[in-house]
């Protein structure tokens, strides 16, 4: 799916562009992460791959005094967060805006807490966590979710799927290792339960499948969103017991 391509990401925000969140999570499992931070509360907060923003409005609400940061590729999830912050009365100190994970637009050294729901993937557990080690202040802590394996075999089926949809996949031992290769050590990690995958992100979008194939039955390229959707959720019907996002709270080394 080339979404460089207007049209093809036109149809693509239309599924994934409304969702609650941009991917597996919940208030709860934000919550309790964030409750794993060592040391003082932070102030000064990174939301990287911010979507839209649903676990940055959790992070404000738990960190009243803290200025939040808010960071998204695409400008469409950048104005959803914005207007998500107008709404709950913190855009006083909460802003996202677009830009890139892999440069964000900050000082070094000035963050006390770096955050990342759903999207190291896209640099790479040990290439994200060396990036932004310069961001981070003394003392600085990372959160992110990544997804892992739960068991030993999982079958050939699923295996196949995800080695073309992410190749990088591992377990959870896999995950720390790549965390101890960036020179950073694992405080926590959790795995979150199948509810947070269902709850705010594949039951939603669900509702925003059926809509995609009522105003475009037609479309090829709509058919093609919607068959990568239906097959991701298929998967995770059929398979939950062998895989799911895990948080991880890292800190430097060093």
């Amino acid at each position: 799916m080339d979404l460089s391509d207007a049209h093809t990401l036109g149809l693509f925000l239309e599924v994934y562009g409304t969702l609650p969140r941009a991917g597996p999570g919940g208030d709860e499992h934000t919550g309790r992460a964030l409750g794993l931070v060592p040391g003082p509360t932070p102030r000064t907060v990174l939301d990287l791959g911010c979507g839209p923003a649903a676990q940055t409005v959790a992070l404000a609400a738990a960190l009243p005094e803290a200025r939040i940061l808010a960071v998204d590729m695409l400008p469409s999830m950048a104005a959803e967060a914005n207007r998500r912050f107008v709404a709950a009365a913190i855009d006083d100190r909460v802003e996202a805006v677009v830009g890139d994970m892999a440069a964000p637009p900050v000082e070094p050294g000035s963050q006390d807490l770096i955050w990342a729901e759903g999207a190291i993937y896209n640099l790479g557990v040990t290439e994200a966590l060396r990036t932004w080690r310069p961001l981070l202040a003394p003392g600085g802590t990372v959160g992110f979710t990544e997804p892992i394996w739960l068991v030993d075999s999982p079958p050939a089926e699923l295996r196949d799927w995800w080695l073309a949809e992410y190749p990088a996949l591992t377990e959870e031992a896999g995950v720390r290792a790549s965390i101890e290769a960036a020179s950073y050590q694992t405080i926590a990690s959790f795995p979150l339960p199948a509810s947070a995958w269902w709850d705010e992100y594949y039951e939603p979008m669900q509702a925003r499948i059926a809509g995609l194939k009522a105003r475009h039955p037609d479309d090829p390229i709509a058919a093609e969103v919607v068959a990568a959707a239906e097959t991701e959720i298929d998967f995770f019907e059929r398979f939950s017991e062998c895989y799911s996002y895990a948080f991880f709270i890292v800190q430097p080394t060093d």
